[in-house]
C-alpha cells in the first residue's frame, strides 16, 4: 500500500486593505443660546395656575347659580300647587258648612223636622 502522502493546503488569505484612520471632527464650540430665566418662567407658570384657577371658580360659581335656579323654579311651581290645593280645600269646607247641606242631612239621615213657630226671646 502505498503511503498516504500529507498533502498541504496553502489557503491564500487576502491581507485588509490599510484604511487611513478617521479622525473625529472637531468639536464645536457650542452655540451661544439665549438664557432662558427661570425667574420669569416660574412667575408665568404662577399667572397661568392662578387664571386656571380663577377660571374654575367662575365656572363653579356659574353651575351652583344655575342649579339653585332650578330648585327654585321647582320649588315655586310646588308653591302654586300647593296654593291650588288650598283653594280647593277651602271651597269643600264652605261646602260642609252651608246651611242647606246641614238642613238636608238633618232632615233626611237624622229624622229632624224644621219648627212651624219660631219664639224669640228678648231680653230687658
Amino acid at each position: 500500500m502505498p503511503a498516504r502522502q500529507l498533502q498541504e493546503d496553502y489557503y491564500y488569505e487576502e491581507q485588509p486593505a490599510v484604511r487611513p484612520a478617521i479622525k473625529p471632527a472637531p468639536r464645536r464650540a457650542p452655540k451661544n443660546r439665549p438664557h432662558i430665566n427661570s425667574n420669569l418662567r416660574f412667575r408665568i407658570g404662577v399667572i397661568a395656575l392662578a387664571l386656571a384657577v380663577t377660571a374654575a371658580v367662575s365656572v363653579s360659581r356659574t353651575v351652583i347659580s344655575a342649579t339653585r335656579g332650578y330648585e327654585l323654579v321647582q320649588t315655586q311651581n310646588q308653591a302654586a300647587q300647593l296654593e291650588k290645593e288650598n283653594k280647593q280645600l277651602e271651597l269643600q269646607i264652605a261646602e260642609m258648612r252651608s246651611p242647606e247641606r246641614i238642613k238636608n242631612i238633618a232632615t233626611n239621615d237624622l229624622g229632624m223636622s224644621v219648627p212651624r213657630d219660631v219664639y224669640f226671646a228678648a231680653e230687658k
